[in-house]
């Protein structure tokens, strides 16, 4: 491969791996790492909830969220 194609061939197999796993990019980065930490126990709390109610059959399918959401927005 010609140096000069290095770039763009890196690019795409990022692209390719993104994809496949949104996020890999992230490669042990911390995404809230910059959010307060009485947030982030919010956010954890949140999240443990979400999964409990998952686990018990009582979420939301993702269809109502996204027709909730649509909604909201036309507004």
């Amino acid at each position: 491969m010609p140096t000069s194609e290095a770039q763009a061939a890196r690019r795409y197999l990022e692209y390719l791996r993104d994809l496949s796993d949104p996020y890999a990019h992230l490669d042990g980065h911390d995404p809230f790492e910059d959010v307060p930490e009485s947030e982030r126990v919010k956010l954890h709390a949140a999240l443990a909830r979400a999964e409990m109610e998952i686990a018990s059959d009582r979420g939301i399918p993702a269809d109502e969220v996204l027709r909730e959401v649509r909604l909201r927005a036309a507004r």
